[in-house]
């Protein structure tokens, strides 16, 4: 074992369940970590993700956090940790991770996993470390033991796992996403992004959007949808959506653009339920068949698609978010407008309407 920074130090156990070669199996993953030398204890807050060492990242458990911020990404997983000690299920689906796609990350490379840690203090987030895993996956693939080790000391860890196996057998919990930040006061321009609603609506909710993020889809599916319904709808509520595509994301881009190519034949936001009914259906093959649904101009939407035409757009709500301190999605700003520009709350994360109706009914019953 080697210390990776001053402060963390990580040593993992990786194993598959079923299959390493389907898509969509879940990576077994037992950790250790220690802050400045000392084995951790406590509930710690994690992001996980594969790379490639060509750059490419292959799987993420959630938004990316700010080394140093004490801010929790969307999707941050809360483990309990005891004596250093933790596990946790990569890719399970059933938990609320993203899918898991096996046979691609066995086809890379030289994939690792790499691991960020919050330890709950001032400190901020860190990264705890990079880790090889083909060794793992190929030595399963080819029907080795039931775990395959990384490090130095591999055979020691073995040993020490199996002594706590009662700790690491059985999960304390499904791993939870970590409780957010209290919401903070931000100011974002409108631009000229896709709204709903009347234009001098007393409130407005801007949206940071990702259309291949799971927990967009379901504050979609299970917010915006009542929002729209009762706050929308009756004028009390202007509804802006602008996109914010993940870096590890590599289809929302594209239904993005897709999205407000759409949005030129004044079809934004039936093009956007339609990408968020499927979010595994973001091919440009995906666009052209929505788009002949919808009953397009097929041949402008075409050139607007190859022309990638708003990746102007794109690129400017990109840079406002980040301007705005947003890094993840879905994000949304809850406020009023001025000048162009909307100040109010951020809601950080896919919240419930009750939530969201509480923070609504605040401002239109403010002087």
């Amino acid at each position: 074992m080697s210390r990776l920074n001053r402060c963390f130090l990580l040593v993992v156990v990786l194993a598959w369940t079923g299959a390493a070669t389907a898509p969509g199996q879940v990576l077994n993953y037992a950790g250790r970590i220690a802050v400045d030398g000392r084995p951790f204890n406590g509930n710690g807050f994690f992001v996980f993700s594969i790379h490639d060492t060509s750059g490419e990242i292959l799987w993420a458990s959630g938004d990316f956090p700010q080394v140093g911020t004490s801010h929790h990404p969307v999707a941050t997983w809360q483990l309990a940790v005891r004596d250093g000690l933790y596990q946790t299920r990569l890719g399970d689906t059933a938990a609320g991770m993203p899918l898991l796609d096996t046979a691609r990350v066995l086809a890379a490379k030289s994939p690792f996993l790499r691991v960020w840690f919050h330890d709950g203090t001032g400190r901020g987030w860190q990264a705890a470390g990079d880790t090889p895993i083909k060794p793992a996956l190929a030595g399963k693939a080819a029907g080795a033991g039931a775990e395959a080790i990384n490090g130095n000391q591999a055979e020691a860890i073995l040993r020490e796992l199996r002594e706590m196996r009662a700790l690491v057998q059985k999960p304390s919990g499904a791993a939870k996403p970590a409780v957010p930040e209290p919401p903070r006061t931000v100011t974002v321009p409108l631009g000229e992004s896709p709204s709903l609603g009347e234009p001098a609506a007393p409130v407005v909710l801007v949206e940071f959007t990702d259309f291949q993020c799971p927990f967009c889809k379901r504050a979609n599916d299970e917010m915006l949808g009542a929002v729209r319904k009762k706050y929308v709808e009756t004028g009390k509520v202007r509804l802006v959506s602008r996109c914010l595509p993940l870096a590890f994301h590599p289809n929302s881009e594209p239904a993005a653009n897709a999205a407000l190519c759409a949005g030129e034949q004044k079809q934004f936001w039936e093009m956007r339920e339609r990408l968020f009914a499927n979010p595994e259906a973001l091919s440009q093959a995906d666009f052209v068949q929505a788009a002949g649904e919808l009953k397009l101009d097929a041949k402008a939407f075409a050139t607007c698609l190859e022309a990638k035409r708003f990746a102007a757009a794109i690129g400017r709500d990109k840079q406002d978010a980040a301007t705005a301190g947003i890094t993840g999605t879905p994000t949304f700003v809850l406020g009023r407008a001025t000048g162009g520009h909307v100040t109010g709350l951020l809601l950080v994360g896919a919240k419930p309407m009750a939530f969201v109706e509480a923070e609504i009914e605040k401002l239109l019953s403010a002087k």
